[in-house]
């Protein structure tokens, strides 16, 4: 988890997140571009998700292609069905990624430990 590419993932995560909270307090709450970012429209419900995952399989997707194994092939899908699970349960994006990440962590640490 040394990886620079990590650290630049989640620094684009936490900008496109931070830029998504303040944006509703920079705009006039009457303007139109405020009526179609902050309505109810369902489309619109899906872009933290979608930025999240793309973000992910972009970073992530990488080193598991070059380094195909078993070991890092359960680490992340042990880490995704921890951030699926917790999102589902709970309902809150940020609790799922911290979630996913310790279980990531936790089964990556076990994977190595081991296969040595």
């Amino acid at each position: 988890m040394n990886d620079p590419r990590l650290f630049i993932a989640i620094g684009a995560m936490a900008l496109v997140t931070g830029l998504w909270r303040v944006v509703p307090f920079v705009i006039p709450r009457d303007s139109r571009l405020a009526t179609i970012l902050f309505g109810d429209h369902p489309t619109l419900r899906v872009v933290g998700p979608a930025l999240l995952v793309g973000l992910t399989v972009a970073t992530f997707g990488q080193p598991l292609l070059s380094q195909p194994s078993w070991g890092h092939v359960l680490s992340y899908g042990i880490g995704g069905v921890a951030t699926a699970a917790v999102w589902r349960a709970v309902g809150s994006l940020g609790l799922a990624v911290v979630a996913g990440i310790i279980a990531y962590g936790c089964s990556s640490y076990f994977a190595t430990f081991y296969s040595n």
